[in-house]
């Protein structure tokens, strides 16, 4: 019976491969977790008008708001980044929603140097082919990931 129990407890140990494994999975895990919750997070949205070059502005530092464009129009945010650490940081933004495919970004994929800053512009274009009072929303993700090199 002792016999059992110790060949019971042996199958149950984890090996040092298995250990290593199971702590650099860990690691990762966490390091997604925490780029995930510190990304920057913007709601987008704009809505299609009557008209030609109509362009209603509603200012707010929380989202991506291109407010009422119609048809033909365009709009332009921007968004400060500042990188304050003592380390570089790679940044990239994600988009999601149907207005993904009318926003474009002027730099995405970029390296920002240790104790600098810089600008990221948003650009929604309205294409003549949108219905009007359509409302493209999403949201639009910007990740910030420390370099050690």
């Amino acid at each position: 019976m002792e016999q059992e129990q110790s060949i019971a407890t042996e199958k149950n140990k984890l090996s040092f491969a298995n250990k290593v494994i199971l702590v650099i999975l860990a690691i990762v895990f966490i390091f997604v977790f925490y780029l995930t919750l510190d990304a920057n997070k913007y709601r987008a949205l704009v809505q299609v008008v009557e008209g030609e070059g109509q362009i209603g502005v509603n200012p707010t530092a929380s989202a991506l708001d291109f407010g009422d464009l119609s048809r033909g129009s365009s709009a332009v945010r921007r968004v400060a980044l500042t990188n304050g650490t003592r380390w570089p940081i790679y940044v990239l933004a994600f988009k999601t929603g149907n207005i993904r495919s009318l926003i474009d970004i002027d730099e995405n994929y970029f390296r920002l140097e240790p104790h600098s800053s810089t600008k990221i512009e948003f650009l929604t274009y309205i294409p003549a082919s949108a219905k009007i009072g359509d409302k493209y929303q999403g949201r639009v993700y910007l990740f910030k990931v420390p370099l050690l090199f």
